[in-house]
């Protein structure tokens, strides 16, 4: 089976390029029934449980699940992340970004499958720019959606928002098979708001990243771990800012007692 339709992205492939390089306040474009259907359906079908997958995030910044085991999953997996690593897609990618020499993780560090049950959440940040083992730097991210169903009173949409983060410019719905590209910088502030879902649905999407030897024009050269920030209506609380960098700096563990109390009264202020 085909993972993807080469001759309609290349037919595209103009298009695509011109609406990334347009992308407002990220350089960004989606592209719709990105996967083969029955491998995007396959895919949806098989995603694993929450409770299966093999890391659990539970911090002030962000809940969701992730896997990166993806050898042990239905093989559908590995041959979507195969794809998505190969010379003929890194082709593809690089003509639609206009990035040089970009290279896929073999680790899938950060990336694989991501799921957020009913109060998962993942607060504006910018992402850490340098992987740990491959020393190149972080400059795409990838996301495809495996979402049957999404209802706006929901939340979960991704949200892209301006340097000054005084205004949020895009809001994507996590759309089935709907893929996301977009760039990664120490200003490419991104996240999702706290899932409100009824029972037996969840956000589930797949996440490859890509690298360069050299960092983006708005990327520093000096390694940073991901870059979490305020929305507007969260720096407003008194005294909010120096609290979260303090309950940052501390373990999960320690700071897990308090999470729940605090992103109630954040979400009180929305």
């Amino acid at each position: 089976m085909s993972m993807l339709d080469y001759a309609r992205l290349n037919a595209e492939l103009n298009s695509a390029r011109r609406r990334f390089a347009q992308g407002d306040p990220i350089r960004h474009v989606m592209i719709e029934d990105f996967l083969d259907p029955q491998a995007a359906t396959r895919a949806a079908a098989a995603f694993p449980s929450p409770q299966t997958m093999q890391i659990a995030f539970a911090g002030l910044a962000e809940v969701k699940n992730a896997d990166q085991g993806i050898a042990r999953l239905d093989p559908v997996f590995g041959s979507i992340f195969d794809e998505l690593g190969s010379a003929r897609f890194m082709r593809w990618l690089g003509a639609v970004t206009q990035i040089a020499d970009l290279s896929a993780d073999p680790d899938l560090h950060g990336g694989g499958l991501h799921q957020g049950a009913d109060g998962s959440y993942l607060d504006v940040h910018a992402d850490f720019n340098i992987h740990p083992r491959l020393r190149l730097y972080r400059r795409l991210n990838l996301l495809i959606y495996l979402n049957e169903r999404w209802e706006p009173q929901w939340q979960g949409y991704l949200e892209l928002w301006s340097r000054d983060m005084k205004e949020r410019r895009q809001y994507i719905e996590p759309k089935f098979n709907r893929c996301v590209i977009m760039e990664t910088h120490d200003h490419a502030f991104h996240g999702y708001k706290e899932l409100r879902l009824p029972p037996g649905i969840t956000r589930k999407s797949l996440a490859s990243y890509y690298y360069s030897a050299r960092p983006g024009d708005a990327q520093t050269n000096q390694e940073h771990d991901t870059l979490f920030v305020l929305r507007p209506e969260q720096q407003q609380a008194t005294g909010l800012r120096q609290f979260f960098r303090r309950l940052t700096a501390l373990s999960p563990s320690a700071i897990r007692p308090v999470v729940r109390a605090l992103r109630g009264l954040l979400r009180m202020r929305e």
